[in-house]
């Protein structure tokens, strides 16, 4: 029987879904060991396309006590493509219908997510989170921000977790006056938030014309602003969103207190404030509902748009502009959404810098 040379096998290997190269390492030794290289790993992330999908079903939304959020998985390829998709429950560590879970971020197909002890939040002090990769350092790193606000002034606390060395950092340059507002979007090595640099003269979750995009590059830890488009005059509120693999922005445009149309906002080049593009205006429903659920928007890596408002799941063709209503079965209504693309990426093992460090000394 022939042998087929090593790079078209490779070739051939790295186009396929990960559930099928995890099957494929038990068919020999050699192909064990290139589906399990570094190298691999890193082709195999560049080229496959396969990506999924994460919903954030809410429950019981107008029962602050009792509010449910879980996590739900389903195809990307099937909400393209299939009139009907059904949501399958997300298992993980620690996995427990009974507790909330949120997600963080996905980076190179890692998930982060954190649970929800408790939904009796202190009205003091809040907290938002982000996850990205730290490419110069080759290390994932979440960040949290704790803002507790005291009687005179408010006070802001950072904190960077290094999952290489298993252990946290303070962050001490980013202004007290600064509250940021989840989700968080991680683009160019940079965790972004929405935000206000003057809360004192801001309402929270209000509509005014005080918003920044904040950032954090994971790299040096510094904080920066990033320069926003010219938006329109209405009264608005703005999402970040990341479409490929562009920060982008939707601004929910208001009009006699009534969400009239979100604008989509792309930064092609990133830095550049003249780069920034209005991709699209999605006219939004005249209902209360679409108040309490924003718009929600993610972009596949084959261009398609997939637009969340609360419970229906809309698929646009940017390149003819159809709308498809998929159905997706087993779900209610969405809190959030994110695309991740499946990888063998495994997040390195808790201090495992810190016993490379004392196995080299010894």
């Amino acid at each position: 029987m022939p042998t087929l040379p090593t790079e078209l096998v490779t070739e051939i290997l790295s186009r396929l879904t990960v559930k099928s190269l995890l099957k494929f390492k038990c068919v020999s030794k050699s192909w064990r060991a290139l589906i399990s290289s570094p190298e691999f790993v890193k082709t195999h992330l560049t080229i496959c396309a396969h990506q999924r999908v994460v919903l954030t079903e809410v429950r019981d939304l107008f029962s602050f006590r009792d509010v449910q959020y879980i996590l739900k998985d389903c195809s990307l390829n099937s909400l393209r493509n299939d009139p009907v998709t059904e949501a399958l429950d997300l298992y993980y560590p620690m996995y427990n219908p009974q507790q909330n879970v949120c997600i963080v971020g996905s980076v190179n197909g890692l998930i982060c997510t954190y649970l929800i002890l408790d939904l009796r939040v202190s009205g003091d002090c809040s907290f938002v989170y982000g996850f990205g990769y730290d490419e110069y350092n080759d290390d994932y790193k979440v960040v949290c921000v704790r803002h507790r606000f005291l009687i005179l002034e408010d006070h802001v606390v950072v904190k960077s977790y290094s999952l290489k060395s298993n252990s946290w950092s303070s962050m001490d340059d980013i202004p007290d006056v600064v509250r940021l507002i989840k989700p968080c979007k991680f683009v160019n090595g940079k965790l972004h938030w929405t935000g206000v640099l003057s809360w004192a003269n801001s309402i929270y979750g209000g509509f005014h014309k005080d918003w920044n995009i904040v950032s954090i590059d994971l790299a040096d830890e510094k904080w920066g602003e990033v320069e926003q488009p010219r938006y329109g005059e209405e009264d608005f509120s703005l999402n970040l969103e990341v479409l490929g693999s562009d920060l982008s922005v939707l601004s929910n445009c208001m009009k006699k207190h009534t969400e009239s149309h979100t604008e989509v906002w792309v930064m092609r080049e990133y830095g550049v404030k003249e780069s920034w593009t209005k991709m699209y205006t999605i006219k939004n429903r005249g209902d209360v509902i679409s108040l309490f659920f924003p718009q929600t928007l993610c972009m596949s890596n084959k261009g398609d748009i997939l637009l969340v408002p609360g419970s229906t799941v809309m698929v646009q063709n940017p390149k003819d502009e159809s709308i498809r209503y998929p159905k997706v079965t087993n779900f209610g209504s969405c809190d959030a959404v994110n695309i991740y693309v499946e990888s063998l990426v495994c997040a390195p093992l808790f201090g495992t810098n810190k016993a490379q460090s004392k196995n080299k000394g010894s």
